[in-house]
């Protein structure tokens, strides 16, 4: 089974929720996860893509939901990997400097969304992954790239800290997240034949073939309260 890791830095200022305290004998909320988007582009069979998904999550009974602490994200079978030309980036040189200094051709794609936190009992909607006030917190994630049973092929597993934006603050987490990943424009040379030739990263390759229903693709999300939350959909078989 290959496996890549891919050092992600996540800009986290102002992103933080309120998990909510759970008594005995109190019910127990239950989270919700919704796939808004999913789909890969170009839509083609075979061919370099950007993938990309984006989900809300929510709560049965309480104003926020419980921070995440982990996510699978299982692509379709048949999607495959050439990361022949893509550049590396250490999570030391991440930590130590920052993105930036990383090589232009080993960044990956993107993300944000929505959260908020909880202060004095106020909940304060803020952009997640993207904020800088009231602090600045950058972290480095791993995320191994892996393959899941069928009908799921390649995808992704991210642990997710907790993260405190203010002493008195709650807990990180979120209410919507996207992503988009790929190696769009990203170009190396190489000898063929003797020639030095410029040749573009293919990334991310679409399956070559697409069931009658479409792609499936899936999320596996757990929180800190203890609970995982499943979510599947299906992506369109690009039309002929």
């Amino acid at each position: 089974m290959t496996r890549v890791r891919v050092a992600v830095t996540v800009l986290l200022g102002c992103a933080a929720l309120c998990a909510g305290a759970i008594g005995a004998g109190v019910a127990r909320a239950e989270e919700t996860v919704t796939i808004t988007k999913a789909g890969f582009s170009p839509d083609l069979l075979g061919v370099p893509t950007n993938v990309f998904g984006a989900a809300t999550i929510g709560s049965t009974d309480l104003p926020v939901p419980s921070p995440i602490t982990h996510i699978n994200v299982l692509g379709p079978a048949g999607l495959t990997l050439d990361l022949q030309g893509t550049g590396t980036c250490t999570a030391a040189t991440l930590e130590n400097t920052g993105p930036q200094a990383c090589p232009a051709d080993s960044k990956a794609g993107y993300g944000g969304g929505e959260g908020a936190y909880e202060i004095a009992h106020e909940i304060i909607h803020e952009p997640y992954l993207d904020g800088t006030s009231p602090v600045s917190i950058q972290l480095v994630f791993n995320a191994p790239v892996i393959q899941f049973p069928k009908p799921y092929g390649l995808g992704f597993s991210l642990n997710v800290p907790l993260i405190k934006v203010l002493p008195e603050a709650s807990d990180a987490s979120a209410l919507s997240a996207f992503f988009t990943a790929g190696a769009d424009n990203i170009a190396y040379y190489k000898k063929i034949h003797g020639k030095r030739t410029l040749e573009h990263v293919k990334g991310i390759i679409t399956p070559k073939t697409c069931p009658h229903n479409g792609w499936p693709a899936a999320s596996e999300i757990s929180f800190q309260d203890e609970t995982t939350v499943k979510t599947t959909t299906t992506i369109p078989c690009p039309h002929r």
